[in-house]
C-alpha cells in the first residue's frame, strides 16, 4: 500500500521524511489514488504543487516533462510565460542530461518567481508553482544530480490540460481555447473547437444550464464570464468558413458495422455525430416526425427557435446519417429485429417523456383544464389546440415549470400562478429563467404545496394548497418541507399544469435482447461506459439518469460514441484515459483552496440584450437578441485562461 510521503499544495505541507512535519489538509490523499485497477498513482505535479507516494519516482524528470507541457500550451502572448518557461525547461533538460551547473538552480528559482508574478494568464501564473515547490523540498536531490553529472532516463507520464470550467462542463469542452479565438475574431477556429465535442453549439448557446459559468474563477473577482452566450455568438455569426456551411467531412471505414440509435434527441444526435466522424454508418429511429426529442418538444420557441435545432440536425444529414421518422421501439420494431438486420451496436437514447403525477386528491379524475406539463409543452411546440382558461396554476420549480408558466402567458392566459414547496433559493430552475418569468408577470407562491383539486361538473375550479415550513434535511441535503397544520388556502383557477418531473416509459423494452431496468424505472447502464446488461446495447441520457439537462444528455452521447467504438474494435469497454485523468484532477482539486490573487477586478460581465417585456409576452419569438461582435470581444477578453496542467506518474 502506497502512502503519501511528501505533499506540497498552496501553503500546506506534509513531509513524512521528517518526523512531525505534516498537515491534516491532505487526509483524502493519504493513500495513493487508483489510476485504474492494479495501477496506482505514484506522484502528481500540478498547478499548486506536488504529491509523492513513492520514492522510486524521478521528480527532476517529472519537472522537466511538466514544463515541456507548459511550453506546448503557452499561448506566447506574454514574455514571462513564453520565454521564462522556455528558459526553465532548458535548465531542467540540462540537469536531467547531466549537464547542469550550480548557477542553474539560482536561475531556475529566479525565473520561476518572475513567471509566477508577471504572466498575464492563469496558465503562466501557476506554471512554475510545482517546480518552485520541488526546489524548496528536494534541493538536495537537484544538487546531487548536478554534482554527479548523471544522465537521467526520461519517463513516460500521463498528462492533462484542463480548467475548472472544462471539468464542470459534462462534455469537457475546451472553453478557454474557443474564447481565445473569439478575442482575435477567428470565429471559424472558435467554432471548430466547439464542434470537436459539441454538434449542437447554437442550441447550447441558448438553453445550456451553464455548469461552466458556476465554476468560472472570474466570479472570484467580479462576475463569471458569459460563456454560454459567447458560444451562441460564434455559432450564429455569419461566416464564410466552410466548417459551418458544409459540416465536418466523414469517411466511412471499409466494412464498418452499422450502428442503430433509438431517439433523435440531444443524446442520440451527439452520439450519431461522433460515430459518423469515427467512420461508422449510423441510422436513427425516431418515434416523432421531427428531430430534437425533448429539446424540440419541451423547450418553447422563445428560448429555442425550432429552425435553430433543425439547422443543427441538417449538419448530421449532410454527414450521412439515415433517420427513420415515426418509428417507435416496441411498436414498429424490437431490439431483436435490429440485431437481425445487422446492427452490431445499439444506443438507447429514448429520453424521459412521461410526466409525473402530483399524487393528490381528485387528480385521478383529470378534470377539464388539467394539463400535465410535458404534454402541455408538446402541444405548444406542435401547435396543437389547447383549451385555455383565464387563470393557470403551475406546480413545480424547475425549468419545465418556468417554460409552462411563461408559455401560458404567451398563449393568452390572463393570470399565471407558480406554486413551489420550497423557497426561491432552492428552486432548481435556472436563476435567469426565474427572473425572466417573474419579470413577465408570473406570480410565485413559495413554501406551498397542492393537496386537492376543486372540481365542479368535470371542470377545474381551483387548487387547494397548504403552506409549508422547512424541517430537517432530506437525502438531498436540503431541508425537507413539512406542512403547516391549519394553513390551507385555495387558488381559484381553471387550468392546472403539474410540472414536477418526468419518467421513463420502459414499456417499449419488452421481449428478447432488452436490458435490465432499475427500481426507478430507468435503464441500468454502467456509469462510466454506458454499457447495459445486454451485449452490444448501450444507453444514456435521461432514460438512464432520469430527467437531467440537455448538456448532460449530450455528454452521454459523446461518451457512448467512445464506448461503442472500443466495443466494436476491441470487444470490450473500459474507462478512457481522459476520464481517468479527470478523476485524478477532481481528487486533487478537493485540497485546492482556489483563491484568486490577480489584479483586474471590477470589469462586469456583458449582459445579453433582450426584447422588452411588453414586446415578448405576446408572442413566441426569441427573447434573447444575441451579443454584438463588439460586446463578444469585450466579454471574451474577461477570460483569465485558467488552464490547469496535471502530470501523473503511475506504477505501469
Amino acid at each position: 500500500m502506497n502512502e503519501l510521503i511528501v505533499g506540497v499544495w498552496d501553503d500546506q505541507v506534509i513531509d513524512k521524511r521528517h518526523k512531525g512535519d505534516g498537515t491534516t489538509a491532505f487526509a483524502r490523499l493519504e493513500e495513493a489514488i487508483d489510476f485504474e485497477t492494479h495501477n496506482k498513482v505514484l506522484a502528481v505535479l500540478g498547478w499548486k504543487g506536488f504529491f509523492v507516494w513513492s520514492e522510486t519516482v524521478d521528480l527532476i524528470d517529472m519537472a522537466r516533462a511538466y514544463l515541456d507541457v507548459v511550453q506546448r500550451e503557452s499561448c506566447g502572448k506574454c514574455v514571462p510565460c513564453r520565454m521564462g518557461t522556455r528558459v526553465a525547461a532548458d535548465i531542467l533538460t540540462r540537469i536531467g542530461e547531466g549537464k547542469g551547473t550550480e548557477e542553474d538552480l539560482a536561475t531556475l528559482r529566479q525565473v520561476g518567481e518572475v513567471v509566477k508574478a508577471s504572466s498575464m494568464c492563469e496558465l503562466g501564473h501557476t506554471s512554475m508553482n510545482a517546480v518552485l515547490a520541488l526546489l524548496d523540498h528536494f534541493e538536495d536531490e537537484f544538487r546531487k544530480t548536478i554534482e554527479e553529472g548523471r544522465h537521467r532516463p526520461r519517463g513516460a507520464y500521463h498528462t492533462k490540460v484542463t480548467a475548472p470550467c472544462i471539468e464542470a462542463c459534462p462534455e469537457r469542452l475546451d472553453i478557454p481555447r474557443y474564447i481565445e479565438y473569439i478575442k482575435s475574431a477567428r470565429y471559424s477556429e472558435s467554432l471548430s473547437v466547439i464542434q470537436e465535442r459539441n454538434p449542437l453549439s447554437s442550441v447550447c448557446g441558448r438553453v445550456c444550464v451553464r455548469f461552466c459559468e458556476f465554476a468560472c474563477r472570474r466570479a472570484k473577482l467580479d462576475d463569471p464570464v458569459n460563456i454560454k452566450h459567447l458560444k451562441r455568438f460564434v455559432s450564429d455569426v455569419d461566416m464564410e468558413a466552410a466548417v459551418k456551411r458544409n459540416g465536418p467531412i466523414v469517411t466511412l471505414k471499409p466494412g464498418a458495422p452499422k450502428i442503430a440509435i433509438i431517439g433523435a434527441g440531444p443524446a442520440g444526435m451527439t452520439a450519431a455525430y461522433h460515430l459518423l466522424l469515427k467512420g461508422y454508418p449510423v441510422e436513427i429511429f425516431e418515434a416523432l416526425h421531427e428531430p430534437g426529442g425533448m429539446a424540440a418538444m419541451g423547450i418553447p420557441d422563445y428560448r429555442l427557435p425550432r429552425e435553430v435545432l433543425r439547422a443543427e440536425f441538417e449538419t448530421l444529414q449532410k454527414m450521412g446519417v439515415q433517420i427513420h421518422y415515426g418509428q417507435m421501439l416496441g411498436r414498429d420494431f424490437s431490439l431483436r429485429e435490429l440485431k437481425d438486420r445487422g446492427f452490431r451496436a445499439v444506443f438507447l437514447a429514448i429520453g424521459a417523456q412521461k410526466g409525473s403525477r402530483l399524487g393528490i386528491d381528485s387528480e385521478e379524475l383529470q378534470p377539464e383544464g388539467y394539463f400535465p406539463g410535458i404534454e402541455f409543452l408538446r402541444c405548444v411546440n406542435l401547435n396543437q389546440p389547447i383549451l385555455l382558461g383565464t387563470t393557470a396554476v403551475v406546480i413545480g420549480g424547475g425549468n419545465v415549470a418556468m417554460d409552462c408558466a411563461r408559455s401560458s402567458l404567451r398563449l393568452g392566459v390572463a393570470r399565471v400562478h407558480l406554486v413551489y414547496r420550497r423557497t426561491r433559493e432552492e428552486m432548481p430552475a435556472d436563476k435567469e429563467e426565474i427572473h425572466d418569468a417573474q419579470e413577465e408577470g408570473v406570480e410565485f407562491h413559495f413554501l406551498c404545496n397542492p393537496i386537492n383539486l376543486l372540481i365542479d361538473q368535470g371542470k377545474l375550479g381551483g387548487v387547494e394548497c397548504i403552506r409549508m415550513e422547512l424541517g430537517q434535511p432530506d437525502a438531498s441535503g436540503r431541508r425537507r418541507p413539512v406542512p403547516v397544520p391549519g394553513s390551507e388556502f385555495v387558488i381559484p383557477c381553471d387550468m392546472l399544469i403539474p410540472a414536477i418531473g418526468q419518467q421513463v416509459d420502459v414499456s417499449c423494452l419488452e421481449g428478447e435482447c432488452c436490458p435490465d431496468v432499475t427500481s426507478r424505472t430507468t435503464l441500468k447502464a454502467d456509469p462510466d461506459t454506458l454499457q447495459t446488461s445486454e451485449d452490444g446495447v448501450f444507453a444514456g441520457g435521461d432514460c438512464v439518469s432520469g430527467p437531467a439537462t440537455l448538456i448532460e444528455a449530450m455528454a452521454a452521447g459523446f461518451r457512448v460514441s467512445n464506448s461503442i467504438n472500443q466495443y466494436l474494435c476491441e470487444g470490450r469497454v473500459s474507462l478512457t484515459e481522459d476520464e481517468r485523468m479527470s478523476r485524478v484532477f477532481r481528487i486533487i482539486s478537493t485540497v485546492d483552496k482556489d483563491e484568486m490573487d490577480r489584479l483586474g477586478a471590477g470589469v462586469r460581465r456583458i449582459k445579453m440584450p433582450m426584447r422588452s417585456v411588453q414586446e415578448r409576452v405576446d408572442d413566441f419569438d426569441e427573447v434573447e437578441m444575441g451579443l454584438s461582435p463588439e460586446d463578444a470581444l469585450l466579454e471574451a477578453d474577461r477570460c483569465l485562461r485558467c488552464y490547469r496542467i496535471l502530470l501523473v506518474a503511475t506504477e505501469t
